[in-house]
């Protein structure tokens, strides 16, 4: 009963809103429609909050600073009623109270923001106040009243939100001192970071357990443990694929003997070709390193990144959104033809003389920032999924490091690092 209540209490105020607009001189020359959409979104002024130490007392002091929220555009997705922003928030945006300075609808419909806590709903108005820190529904009420759609909202901010972030060395291993780095790569697996061969890569699974695959000849392998290893099908092999590249929540990646991108969506029994939106020339065919996450703005569906150097020894990035739920499956490869970046990671589709110095890439998502490292032990940083790139100051090696060559990886929520020289760092926001 009380629900029912809410309902006719917010469709007599949506009746008040749409009669309040419909009483005016040119009353008979408005219709009403049973259609609706949000058409766009604009952001209010946004507050951030800083962390810095001051000059005086050498206490750690909180900054607050403003930002124009119109500069940062929301993209409306009108096929899976998601809105999100496509630039990433600066570290340390409120995302508590975030007003809204513009919304509009199609076609005169009503806009209303459901409770986070029930099942009420109320008419937006701008400049409200609104709590962002978790994704937001949005109902828009057709003018005729007889139907509704939801939209899911969702904004993203760097999370290191300002605060310090430190390395300290943990263990020195000497095997790996004495045998180096050459063909291994660190991947997350269970609670855990591990040291594996180049051509293993893993689906992490939080409800069915972690699972690792593996090319051997041209039979696709799978382990539970990291050291048992049982053939996906028995005497089937899959003289097509070269090698494994990386993997989602349900996918697996591969390159093809042909030199074009594949997925398995069953664990590896079958594998289909990848729809590409550039020319397969510029996938890369080395030194590749991919990532994965899950990607707000789409339900049930991954993110993920892959960086290489092509055959001309040419940094390539290229990502997939890749959906494996809801009405809409799939997903193709973009490459990020005009991505920028410093040094090794400066390439364009142009850029075919560049030199290429910068060679085996390690990569790992760390909340929302994406990190590189590659031979020349310069973290890169991007907090735009790729996109562009820059020396990271927040996340730089650590001064003591010793070794020519150096792993990163994620788990825990802590970054990790692994040299030739047997080192072991850990790195966290404190």
């Amino acid at each position: 009963m009380k629900n029912i209540l809410k309902t006719l209490c917010v469709l007599t105020c949506l009746s008040v809103a749409l009669s309040s607009c419909l009483n005016s001189d040119d009353e008979t020359n408005t219709a009403v429609y049973d259609d609706m959409a949000i058409t766009g979104i604009t952001l209010g002024t946004l507050n951030r909050y800083t962390h810095t130490l001051s000059s005086y007392t050498g206490n750690d002091t909180i900054v607050k600073t403003t930002l124009t929220g119109s500069a940062y555009g929301m993209t409306i997705d009108q096929l899976n009623h998601t809105i999100y922003n496509h630039d990433v928030l600066p570290s340390g945006t409120d995302l508590k109270h975030v007003v809204l300075s513009s919304i509009s609808t199609k076609n005169n419909s009503i806009a209303t923001l459901k409770s986070p806590t029930s099942d009420s709903i109320m008419v937006i108005t701008t400049g409200d106040s609104i709590d962002f820190s978790s994704p937001r529904i949005f109902r828009v009420y057709s003018s005729k009243l007889d139907s509704w759609r939801d939209y899911t909202m969702t904004l993203t901010s760097n999370p290191a939100a300002g605060i310090a972030f430190a390395w300290r060395m943990t263990a020195t291993i000497a095997e790996i001192a004495a045998t180096g780095l050459s063909g291994k790569h660190l991947v997350t697996f269970g609670d855990s970071i591990r040291l594996v061969d180049g051509g293993v890569v893993v689906i992490n699974d939080m409800k069915n357990g972690d699972a690792a695959y593996r090319l051997n000849g041209q039979s696709v392998e799978r382990s539970t443990d990291l050291e048992n290893w049982t053939t996906v099908v028995a005497g089937e092999p899959h003289p097509a694929l070269q090698r494994l590249v990386g993997a989602g929540t349900r996918e697996l990646f591969a390159l093809g003997m042909d030199g074009k991108m594949m997925h398995s969506s069953d664990n590896g029994v079958t594998w289909q070709d990848e729809t590409l939106d550039d020319d397969a020339a510029l996938l890369p065919v080395k030194d590749m390193a991919t990532t994965a996450w899950d990607y707000l703005p789409v339900d049930s569906a991954d993110y993920v990144l892959m960086v290489g150097n092509d055959g001309d020894n040419h940094i390539r990035v290229w990502r997939k959104i890749s959906q494996y739920g809801g009405p809409t499956k799939g997903g193709q490869w973009v490459y990020m033809e005009g991505f920028t970046g410093l040094d090794g990671l400066q390439r364009t589709a142009a850029d075919a003389t560049a030199d290429a110095s910068e060679q085996m890439p390690s990569m790992a998502c760390y909340g929302d920032v994406v990190l590189a490292v590659g031979s020349k032990k310069t973290v890169y940083e991007s907090v735009n999924q790729g996109l562009t790139w820059y020396k990271s100051k927040t996340y730089a090696l650590p001064s003591a490091l010793t070794g020519e060559q150096v792993l990163l990886g994620s788990a825990r929520e802590m970054l990790w690092l692994l040299t030739d020289s047997g080192e072991v760092w850990q790195g966290a926001l404190r």
